[in-house]
């Protein structure tokens, strides 16, 4: 019998995604980063209710399995499938089952089991075949499974109402612990999945600019701090010099992510995993410093305004009505009129509705947590820090 608990969480889990990252840094701020962890290790953290009829056995079972493998959930990614009869061997396969797999039928606390896909679909998703005999035309034709296909899971032992099916995960255990005042039992469970998930994306991200990813963030308030490497040397006598071993000064931030829905919360997880920990850079644009001008070719004219109040950025990104487009900074001048003319490395021929300032970044740590209010909302706060462009332009 594996160890399960099929318990749902409740409010407050953490899903965490560290990788390991070995960043060796120049004297002069730039970095040079290796990949250790191609994957990173998975981390759940999370409290669910004993209730009377089973807590004795969930206590049991965390007494004596411990270091044993057990078999855990995936809360998000649960599928309803409805009634379900005793002695039920045909069930769609909606996790790309391989033979041997465990999944969890679930309908509440008092009601599931676990089941064990016995093999692999053999459905055929795209098929060739002719339109007719007379007119020999290829087609695309669609195949829907067969019965045959759809076989997979072992007899079931119970009559389900309104079951749900959810794909195990095989974790250890590396913490536990519970509180009880005699009735109901809260158990605080941290555990460590043996076979990270892999979340990559088959499509290449919309937003790319100088084949770097662009981040467009709406979420939160900036609150930065500017960081540059200084060495502060005492000669004994309370006289004090500085020693500044960076060219220019680093920006760092945090980033807060709140995420409604699975799709969100998939797509967050499929652009950390290309972010990689602190390995990959990307582009920062969150709207927090703009401009304020109108666009002509490729100039954009600001009026009322004073060159040394600019920020020190060198890439735009421009709002049109329907798309965006991004730019470099070549010059920044002042014209006969006082007013400020910013010179950029394209033509613009739509109209612009605004202008942000752009910041290459990279995660600043290589652990990544995810908190779940439920299986539908999360947030995520994760630390930035700027990364000089000249490295890679």
């Amino acid at each position: 019998m594996p160890n399960v608990i099929a318990e749902q969480p409740i409010k407050g889990a953490t899903e965490s995604f560290e990788w390991l990252t070995d960043i060796i840094e120049s004297r002069d701020g730039r970095e040079h980063r290796v990949m250790l962890r191609s994957l990173p290790r998975v981390t759940l953290v999370y409290s669910f209710i004993a209730h009377p009829h089973n807590r004795n056995y969930y206590l049991n079972l965390l007494r004596n399995n411990l270091t044993d493998i057990w078999l855990i959930p995936n809360w998000l990614r649960a599928v309803y499938v409805g009634r379900i009869n005793k002695g039920t061997t045909i069930v769609e396969n909606h996790f790309d089952n391989h033979t041997g797999d465990n999944l969890l039928i679930y309908q509440d606390s008092t009601k599931n089991e676990v089941a064990k896909w016995l093999r692999a679909s053999e459905k055929k998703s795209l098929e060739f075949v002719f339109h007719n005999e007379r007119q020999p035309k290829l087609e695309f034709i669609f195949s829907n499974p067969t019965d045959d296909g759809k076989l997979g899971l072992s007899p079931t032992t119970n009559d389900y109402q309104a079951a749900y099916l959810l794909l195990l995960q095989k974790c250890y255990l590396n913490n536990a612990a519970y509180k009880t005042s005699g009735f109901d039992a809260q158990v605080d469970v941290t555990l460590e999945v043996v076979e990270p998930p892999i979340y990559r994306e088959p499509t290449i991200p919309k937003n790319i600019y100088l084949d770097i990813e662009v981040l467009h963030n709406n979420y939160g308030v900036n609150e930065s701090v500017l960081n540059k490497d200084i060495d502060i040397v005492d000669y004994g006598m309370g006289k004090i010099t500085r020693i500044d071993r960076w060219e220019r000064t680093k920006q760092s931030r945090s980033i807060n992510f709140y995420l409604d829905g699975f799709d969100e919360i998939k797509k967050f997880k499929e652009f950390i995993y290309r972010r990689a920990g602190s390995l990959n850079p990307f582009w920062l644009c969150d709207g927090d410093v703009n401009i304020c001008g109108k666009v002509r070719g490729n100039q954009i004219i600001i009026r009322d305004s004073h060159y040394d109040d600019l920020p020190s950025f060198k890439y735009l990104s421009l709002f049109h009505d329907n798309a965006i487009s991004y730019a470099r900074i070549i010059s920044v001048s002042n014209s006969a009129h006082s007013n400020i003319i910013i010179t950029i490395d394209k033509t613009i021929e739509q109209p612009v509705n605004k202008i942000s300032f752009m910041m290459l970044c990279r995660f600043n740590t290589d652990k990544v947590q995810i908190e779940y209010d439920t299986n539908q909302q999360a947030k995520s706060d994760i630390p930035v820090i700027e990364v000089f462009d000249d490295q890679y332009f």
